[in-house]
């Protein structure tokens, strides 16, 4: 993981006026919490873009996303602790509806980030060493059209291009049910930095239960049908 002061992993986005303040830590966790619904939603993702192999299965691909990923897979919130290969290693498994701003902006965060990404899909296209080789098969075995979805991530238009140029679409222009806050990392943090309070002692007993409560009851107060299972 990148262990660098959250100030500095974030300063591109602070320098470029998508984010003007950090959440604390308890922000975090509660914006976690809100957010926890949907991120398990199995209504957020691209089940038209897997192939009907038994191993694409919505359940059954978690396992083995996570035999490729690791813990970080687990890891339901913002992500900020996972390293840098997983979150590479779930974008090539994990087709995003759209590009996938959250994630792109995850790896942005990291020492060349997205430099990094892009060296990882171009070997992976090529799949010249028996690590890419066996990772490819398992691309393949999940996706419905595998090249077209890593050459999405590559050339002038693509994702890492339009992530360089700080050019993220919303959640609707990319197609995806997610709310906004929760569909990128900078909207997410500065939904927490601007929802809850920032410390225990920041809000009374009162306003903390007003909270919780708005928190626990989010998605079962959203408009859209609620549908269990991993989103990716």
């Amino acid at each position: 993981m990148d262990r660098r002061p959250l100030d500095v992993r974030l300063a591109p986005f602070l320098r470029a006026g998508l984010l003007d303040r950090i959440p604390t830590p308890l922000q975090l966790r509660l914006g976690e919490l809100e957010s926890l619904p949907y991120v398990l939603s199995a209504d957020a993702t691209a089940e038209e873009h897997y192939t009907r192999d038994l191993r694409a299965h919505p359940i059954v691909r978690q396992a083995i996303i996570f035999a490729h990923v690791g813990r970080d897979h687990l890891d339901p919130g913002a992500s900020l602790g996972a390293r840098h290969a997983s979150i590479v290693t779930h974008l090539l498994l994990t087709h995003h509806r759209g590009m996938p701003v959250f994630d792109l902006q995850l790896v942005t965060t990291h020492e060349r980030g997205l430099d990094r990404l892009e060296d990882a899909v171009e070997a992976q296209l090529v799949a010249r060493t028996p690590d890419t080789r066996r990772l490819l098969r398992t691309i393949a075995t999940l996706h419905a059209d595998p090249r077209t979805y890593l050459e999405g991530f590559l050339g002038a238009s693509g994702h890492i291009a339009r992530a360089r140029r700080f050019e993220y679409p919303s959640a609707r222009e990319a197609g995806s049910d997610m709310p906004e806050e929760f569909f990128s990392l900078v909207g997410f943090l500065q939904h927490c930095a601007t929802r809850y309070p920032a410390e225990l002692g920041a809000a009374t007993p009162a306003e903390w239960a007003r909270v919780l409560a708005s928190i626990g009851t989010r998605r079962v107060r959203d408009t859209r049908p609620f549908v269990f299972g991993r989103a990716d």
